[in-house]
């Protein structure tokens, strides 16, 4: 029965090629860059680019409900589950094949264009000067919502026509002395809404069902506020020795929003708001930190050991709201969030070579995530006392270190005996990258108890990719011959989107044995870990009274790791499978 719970949508999704809407992507990109030299001291770039998305969810094509299909002699069916039907059709043990299914639409046309201007000048032996100007001025036309002619439930909507523009200013001066190397700059970032917002307050009726279908009439707006950022830049390098420097750098960094939480405008069919954006959100603000020593190694290889910190706040994030009756119920945008980043990284690293260059690194990051505040406002102050108890604020600081190689072999291009002008054992290339990433933690409290948070891992990650090449030249041509082959290893990491439903997941996780249970369903598995193929599906055996004999079979069950739920969709367990690409590149 287990099993079989949510397993109606689980073999919508196998069985049905509409249950998610179909979907076309146009991108266009139309840009020139002009560089002019003005003196030997002196250039300066300007470029210019429009990028154009246009987006086309939709409806598939109508089902035929002419039953002229005969599977079984003398029965006749229609072609479901294929094709589009809006209402509920059940199936075989209640297989749904219509009804909340295919239903996005979308026709949103997003464009972004960008001016760019950079002049650099060596003006003395000791400066040099770097001066921009970058404007970015978009035009968001949003068209999106979901449609059922059966559920209003699954009919809601988001438009809105809107167009921000970013103005950035910078200058950098890269001083140099005998012992000393800094660069000191200052950005300006000026950012503009170019709109209004809605003004009420945070339970207002207006927002309920029947109001929100005229909010934008009946409510006030007044014009969103734009902001200007000064943000400081400070490099500094200190060679000690001729083989060896300290360096420093700090800066403050701003990135704006997703324009879904400054825009975005969300109804459901009755008028009921569920998202609303707020366009007076600031810009996301990063002060970083790193303090560094390099070491020049035998003239061979670079030692460079790092320490780094970073302040981050004002990250946007969704509030919820809702009023005593529940008439008011929706998500409002804030820079609400923030997050505390340190850690340290060895590389050791050879740039020059002919036969071996690259690099290893090593990483010990550790983050703190939180927010300001709460996450979510009742009126109902027994709902609210509830949510306090269940909801922590901070993350637990845990270090998710990770590591990466990348090896380059390759032989000189006139290597070896020559054969018709071409050194066949030459220019050859083989680059070996390697990743691994400790597992990341994860929440996993059934039972709602208060103070539980990241008591669940999922396993570490890690691939390997390889690229084989081999350059020609044949006069001024260039010809490359090259193989690829991503996860060389074939090495399996367990996707979400193999689970057909939160359901699936819930009862993945349930069958797993972690080290914080008790009994037989104590055990050291992690998120990613899953039963063999070869291994038929037979749960562990509850055991209240600790029987030796249940304990045992459960032990024999946790060998072959039966016990284990995995998830349904079995096509789509692992989405990174061994991708051999082999292509010829030629350069003029």
């Amino acid at each position: 029965a287990r099993y079989l719970r949510g397993a109606s949508r689980a073999t919508s999704i196998l069985y049905m090629p509409g249950y998610f809407s179909p979907s076309d992507i146009y991108r266009n990109i139309f840009g020139v860059q002009f560089t002019h030299m003005l003196s030997p001291k002196t250039f300066y770039e300007i470029s210019l680019q429009k990028n154009i998305n246009r987006y086309k969810t939709y409806q598939m094509d109508d089902r035929d409900t002419s039953r002229v299909y005969q599977p079984i002699p003398g029965y006749f069916v229609d072609e479901a589950p294929y094709g589009y039907y809006g209402y509920g059709v059940n199936g075989i043990d209640g297989l749904s094949m219509g009804g909340w299914m295919n239903l996005g639409r979308d026709r949103s046309v997003n464009s972004t264009t960008s001016f760019r201007f950079d002049l650099t000048s060596q003006v003395n032996a000791r400066n040099q000067v770097k001066v921009g100007l970058h404007v970015s001025y978009n035009d968001y036309r949003i068209n999106s919502s979901t449609y059922s002619p059966s559920m209003s439930t699954w009919t809601r909507e988001m438009k809105y026509n809107v167009f921000p523009y970013r103005i950035g200013l910078y200058v950098q001066d890269k001083v140099e002395f005998q012992g000393f190397i800094g660069n000191l700059g200052v950005r300006l970032d000026y950012s503009d809404p170019n709109g209004t917002y809605l003004v009420m307050s945070n339970y207002d009726q207006n927002l309920g069902a029947g109001y929100g279908k005229t909010i934008e009439s009946a409510v006030t707006k007044q014009t969103a506020d734009a902001e200007l950022y000064v943000s400081p830049r400070l490099g500094v390098s200190h060679p000690i020795t001729a083989n060896s420097k300290l360096y420093f750098n700090y800066g403050h960094f701003r990135s704006e929003p997703y324009s879904s939480y400054r825009f975005r405008l969300q109804r459901e069919s009755n008028g009921l708001v569920t998202y609303l954006g707020n366009p007076n959100m600031t810009m996301e603000k990063t002060v970083a930190y790193e303090l560094g020593y390099s070491q020049n190694l035998l003239n061979l290889m670079l030692l460079n050991v790092a320490a780094y910190y970073k302040d981050v706040s004002d990250q946007p994030g969704w509030i919820y709201y809702e009023n005593i009756n529940g008439t008011v119920k929706y998500y409002k945008a804030e820079n609400n969030n923030y997050a505390d980043i340190r850690g340290f990284e060895v590389t050791l690293s050879k740039t020059v070579g002919d036969w071996i260059t690259g690099f290893v690194n090593y990483t010990y990051d550790v983050s703190t995530s939180g927010y300001f505040g709460l996450q979510r406002y009742f009126q109902d102050i027994n709902k609210q006392r509830d949510y306090l108890r269940l909801n922590p604020y901070q993350s637990k600081p845990h270090p998710i270190p990770y590591a990466r190689l990348n090896l380059d072999l390759h032989t000189p291009e006139s290597f070896g005996p020559t054969l018709y002008g071409v050194h066949p054992a030459g220019a050859w290339n083989i680059n070996i990258l390697a990743d691994w990433r400790a597992g990341s933690y994860e929440t996993y409290n059934p039972n709602s108890i208060p103070g539980v948070v990241d008591n669940i891992r999922w396993k570490d990650w890690y691939n390997l990719d390889l690229r084989i090449s081999k350059l020609v030249r044949i006069d001024r041509v260039q010809v490359q011959v090259y193989l690829d082959i991503s996860n060389v290893l074939n090495t399996k990491h367990l996707s979400s989107a193999g689970f057909s439903d939160t359901y699936d997941y819930t009862y993945y996780l349930e069958s797993l044995c972690f080290d914080w249970e008790e009994g037989d369903q104590h055990g050291n598995d992690r998120v990613g870990d899953l039963r063999p193929d070869h291994v038929a599906y037979n749960p562990l055996e509850a055991n209240p009274d600790n029987d030796p004999q249940i304990s045992a079979r459960n032990k024999e069950r946790k060998k072959s790791k039966s016990y284990i739920d995995n998830p349904n969709i079995e096509a789509f367990r692992f989405l990174n499978p061994r991708d051999v690409i082999f292509g010829i590149k030629v350069n003029f």
